[in-house]
């Protein structure tokens, strides 16, 4: 049994990863795909102390909760909101060769939990090819989810940026309501900024600018209501996508 943390069946916390099997393999591989799940607090988290024990591990996977992941280069931090589902890895690889002096910060905006992906597990899994397929899905949903943050933040005016990223983020977490989409996220402003490459005081300017159009709504709990449509990429002149969403003023 995993050492350290609380040892789960991997499929009762993330039934997900099940997803199109047989009910009876489901029964039948449960209870021998038992992981080490570890409880992250709100606040600054060092991801050290989290894998101190146990086997050497692959990854980790979230179980419930958000995660944030700051990298800094020079004095402009990046940012990136990871949820359940999702796939990381918060060490690093010591035999990498690094040149770009950079800094990397871990925090929990909420309470979160964490399932260690080992050695041992990943043995264990070797039989039912279905689970490694989903979690080699869900790496790629992520990798896709970079990819489009970074065309985001190659729009031009940081409100089309923030409208870009809500929506974006009501496809994971949003849901219809009679108002518009719910997006029941409570995100810092220096983590919005982080996410659309600006400034904090830019974005909550942003924000202002939105809600006085009336495009988004903040609700007294901290989330966002989202207004009307998406907005759909323009091609510039040169024909080039994502030239911005409205032009820009003068």
């Amino acid at each position: 049994m995993p050492q350290g943390g609380n040892s789960i069946q991997l499929l009762e916390a993330d039934p997900e990863l099940a997803r199109g099997l047989d009910p009876r393999r489901v029964r039948e591989m449960s209870p021998r795909l038992f992981a080490r799940a570890v409880d992250i607090p709100r606040g600054p988290w060092s991801p050290g102390r989290t894998l101190q024990s146990g086997s050497n591990p692959i990854g980790l996977l979230v179980l419930h909760g958000l995660l944030v992941r700051e990298a800094t280069v020079g004095d402009h931090p990046s940012a990136e909101l990871l949820g359940p589902g999702d796939l990381l890895r918060a060490w690093e690889d010591r035999d990498a060769e690094v040149l770009l002096p950079r800094s990397v910060r871990w925090s929990a905006l909420t309470t979160a939990r964490v399932a260690v992906i080992d050695h041992a597990l990943a043995v264990r899994a070797a039989q039912w090819p279905e689970i490694f397929a989903q979690l080699v899905e869900r790496a790629a949903r992520r990798a896709e989810r970079l990819v489009l943050m970074q065309a985001i933040g190659h729009l031009t005016r940081v409100d089309d940026r923030l409208l870009a990223l809500l929506w974006c983020l009501a496809e994971r977490w949003g849901r219809v309501i009679p108002d518009g989409v719910l997006v029941d996220l409570r995100l810092p402003h220096r983590t919005l900024a982080g996410m659309v490459g600006a400034r904090r005081p830019s974005v909550t300017t942003a924000l202002g600018q939105l809600m006085a159009r009336g495009d988004i709504e903040r609700r007294q709990d901290g989330g966002w209501i989202l207004h009307g449509q998406p907005p759909e990429p323009r091609t510039t002149d040169a024909g080039a996508p994502f030239g911005g969403l409205r032009s820009a003023q003068a």
